[in-house]
Formats: C-alpha cells, sequence, structure tokens
C-alpha cells in the first residue's frame, strides 16, 4: 500500500480519534459527523486536500465504510480496519 506523505491535519486528527476510541472492526461511527467536527475550521483549499487525501484512504481499505440503518434512515459509518493497523500507525509516525 502507498502511504501518504504529508498528512492533512484534519485526517490525522481523525484518524488519531478514530484510535484513540476504538473504533475499529464492528464498532463505527457516522461519517459525516466526525468528518463535519474535523473539517468546520479549514479553508476551500485544505478541504478539497483532505477530500483527495480521504479517498485515497477509502480505497486502500485502511478505512471502512459502511451503510448502516439509524432512526431517520441510513447513513455511511466508517471504522478502522484491524487488518491494516500497523501500516496505519506507521502513516501515523511520520
Amino acid at each position: 500500500m502507498k502511504s501518504v506523505k504529508t498528512m492533512n491535519e484534519a485526517l490525522k486528527a481523525i484518524l488519531q480519534t478514530m484510535l484513540s476510541k476504538r473504533y475499529i472492526g464492528g464498532k463505527h461511527f457516522p461519517e459525516e459527523k466526525l468528518i463535519k467536527s474535523k473539517t468546520k475550521w479549514l479553508d476551500a483549499d485544505k478541504v478539497r486536500e483532505f477530500e483527495k487525501e480521504y479517498k485515497q484512504i477509502l480505497n486502500e481499505g485502511i478505512i471502512l465504510r459502511l451503510k448502516k440503518m439509524t432512526g431517520k434512515g441510513s447513513d455511511w459509518h466508517i471504522s478502522l480496519n484491524p487488518r491494516t493497523l500497523k501500516e496505519l500507525h506507521e502513516m501515523l509516525r511520520t
């Protein structure tokens, strides 16, 4: 897998939050709520950079994205892939 050389601050914050709260495998969190909370202070250029890197992380399989039923319909929920935790820790160290 390719690693992100210079990771966006918001993406790094999301990954660290998910690791610290142990959103790994079966435990998941609403995607929109987490992304809004970490990107609301970014300007437009940083948001575009974040979206590009976030899609790359999704495609690499580091974050799992699932459609879950909620009380108001269905939302996307995300969790960390337990099989890629070593690579994730290496990415966060740099």
